[in-house]
């Protein structure tokens, strides 16, 4: 199965092609933004606790809305483990097919990619070092090169900040925990022979706590959607300490096909503020993007998930196949559209 019929069954239509980029070869046409968006609205529940922070913050980040306190998560937060769940994929697939995927590449070297940080000592080494800015992940979520090379490629999924729909007051707790010795994961530590004795507290959200959003991904092929997609649903933590912390699941209640993008992550909050059962906060999201329906192709489900799973999971290395030939055609389009 290839890409638009993949997404064609998920979304239950089949006339969906003019919102998609066809990069089945290259053409500089498809360098430039050419109004084909899926918005994508999704629900972000905790099945465990959570510790969502960022660089000089507290444990919870908060957002401050009409004098309340509500917990987000920023939409760098979520595509730093959605990257990292793409290229699990990415890596799965390749192992089994290296050969295949190698004849696409029109390399036979190992490909390696991840998302290791360089240290920044000069411009040509600001950027994540161990990207190949040639595969799927790559030239969906972009990339930053050095000075050597012409272009920086800008992500082609762009995201508000997620927010919680219940205050702080009803989505967080505090805990206290006993300090332990990391190699021994006990109290004790083995290099002094003492016990630790120590004590630390983080705020951590509660279980249960829903999270909404919206996700735009633009100009998109079909075979980058569907794995952009399945990579989501399949993004199981988020936040900081994942080895105790930070089970997720994520729910897609609605897909808007248009030749704009529409709403807002905030304006699906004010819709579902306060609310806490997951489904009346799918029937809200829903309620909403229909009102889209003059401007856009609106899909409405409880959950697209499990279809998505279905669909793409027994189709996965066509789906992958597929999106590498669109990823490496679009960078090709690029490389055409600046010589121009």
């Amino acid at each position: 199965m290839n890409g638009i019929e993949a997404v064609s069954k998920i979304l239950g239509n089949e006339k969906i092609s003019t919102f998609f980029a066809d990069l089945s070869k290259p053409n500089k046409e498809n360098a430039v933004p050419r109004g084909r968006v899926a918005n994508v609205f999704v629900t972000i529940l905790a099945e465990g606790e959570l510790v969502i922070r960022h660089e000089g913050g507290e444990d919870v980040t908060l957002a401050n809305i009409d004098g309340e306190k509500y917990p987000m998560i920023l939409h760098e937060k979520l595509v730093s483990s959605w990257r990292r769940e793409m290229l699990e994929q990415l890596r799965h697939v390749y192992d089994l097919h290296k050969e295949e995927i190698n004849k696409i590449r029109e390399k036979s070297d190992e490909w390696h990619c991840s998302l290791r940080p360089t240290t920044a000592t000069g411009r040509k080494d600001e950027r994540m070092g161990g990207l190949c800015r040639e595969c799927p992940n790559c030239m969906t979520f972009g990339y930053a090169v050095g000075e050597e090379e012409r272009y920086n490629l800008k992500s082609r999924i762009e995201g508000d900040v997620y927010l919680a729909t219940l205050p702080e007051k009803k989505s967080v707790v505090v805990r206290t925990f006993n300090a332990i010795d990391e190699p021994t994961h006990t109290t004790f530590i083995q290099a002094e022979g003492a016990r630790t004795g120590a004590l630390f507290r983080l705020s951590l959200i509660k279980v249960g706590t829903p999270f909404v959003g919206k996700i735009a991904m633009k100009d998109l092929a079909p075979a980058e959607f569907a794995l952009a997609l399945y990579s989501l649903i399949n993004t199981t933590r988020v936040g900081g300490i994942r080895s105790d912390f930070g089970k997720i699941r994520i729910i897609i209640a609605a897909i808007a096909l248009c030749d704009h993008e529409v709403s807002s992550g905030y304006e699906i909050f004010e819709k579902t503020k306060e609310l806490d059962n997951v489904s009346e906060i799918v029937r809200k999201i829903n309620e909403q993007v229909k009102s889209y329906q003059g401007e856009c192709q609106v899909f409405t489900s409880e959950d697209f998930s499990p279809t998505i799973s279905k669909i793409v999971g027994n189709n996965k290395h066509d789906i992958i196949k597929e999106a590498w030939i669109n990823g490496l055609n679009f960078k090709k389009s690029i490389e055409e559209f600046i010589k121009k």
